[in-house]
């Protein structure tokens, strides 16, 4: 009845509006999976960072990528690995020396 109408008008508004709006030649309303927008550096033409592992991470088990969405445009995005570390060289550098107190002068 009445009620089914109103709902198709309002789904064919909402499908309106999800086509029209656009920026910077993207639709901003897309039922389109992230998925298949992803593509790694090397299919855009980017070379990947050379990745120096501390020896304190060399014998990690797991590691992560962090893709982040960084421009206006499609396919600008930075990728991190993020190795798994354990507490201790969480807050200490690579070769890290231990502090020493420097001399008290009495006086």
């Amino acid at each position: 009845g009445s009620i089914q109408i109103e709902i198709e008008q309002l789904t064919d508004e909402i499908n309106r509006i999800a086509d029209q709006a656009q920026y910077n030649q993207m639709h901003m309303l897309s039922n389109k999976s992230a998925s298949q927008n992803v593509k790694t550096a090397e299919e855009l033409g980017m070379q990947p960072a050379k990745i120096n592992t501390p020896a304190s991470l060399s014998g990690s088990q797991a590691s992560w990528t962090l893709r982040v969405h960084v421009g206006a445009n499609q396919d600008e995005a930075i990728a991190v690995n993020i190795y798994a570390a354990n507490v201790a060289n969480l807050f200490s550098g690579e070769g890290a020396q231990t502090a020493q107190a420097a001399p008290v002068q009495e006086g």
